[in-house]
């Protein structure tokens, strides 16, 4: 894949899921909750998602990175994303080629036709499509993943962490002491 960073390790599924989220932010700068992402699960004419804010917010966070494959594609249902890019592996991480793909039966056309081509014959098309994209005024190479719209994240607000006992010991200590 001549477009992907160069990465030693495939992207997880943690790393998927906020770099999609990244590419959602509302005009404001706010990614999509696990709770935006569970209400986006729900199947017309029904009340209750396919997966629970918990189930997202698990997957979101790392400490489930194993889903079914009925989760896999509720999660790329509520993202509108190919269910593919969920998949482990490098090979899945080409949110770009995996949406055209995904989207247009010509690109699968075209892949289909290139089923036994030489090599040679398979760079002479890319020379093609480069041309072609430069004379659409659009950039020859294109990201394997989207840059995120402009603006700057911003935080969701949560309820506030817990004290470690040290840190509640030294607030009582300065309750106390009046600071």
């Amino acid at each position: 894949m001549a477009n992907t960073p160069d990465r030693t390790q495939p992207l997880s599924l943690r790393a998927k899921l906020l770099t999609l989220l990244r590419l959602r932010r509302d005009r404001d700068g706010f990614t999509p909750s696990a709770r935006d992402v569970s209400a986006a699960t729900t199947p017309d004419g029904q009340r209750k998602p396919v997966l629970s804010h918990g189930q997202v917010n698990s997957l979101m966070n790392g400490t489930s990175s194993n889903p079914t494959s009925s989760t896999v594609v509720a999660l790329a249902a509520a993202l509108s994303v190919p269910a593919a890019f969920l998949l482990p592996g490098e090979e899945w991480d080409d949110l770009a080629a995996l949406t055209v793909y995904r989207e247009l039966p010509e690109a699968r056309e075209a892949l289909r036709l290139m089923q036994g081509l030489e090599v040679q014959d398979i760079l002479e098309i890319c020379t093609t499509l480069r041309e072609a994209r430069r004379r659409a005024g659009l950039p020859e190479e294109v990201p394997a993943i989207p840059l995120p719209p402009p603006g700057v994240d911003q935080p969701r607000e949560g309820r506030p962490r817990r004290l470690s006992l040290d840190e509640a010991a030294r607030r009582a200590a300065d309750d106390l002491e009046g600071l």
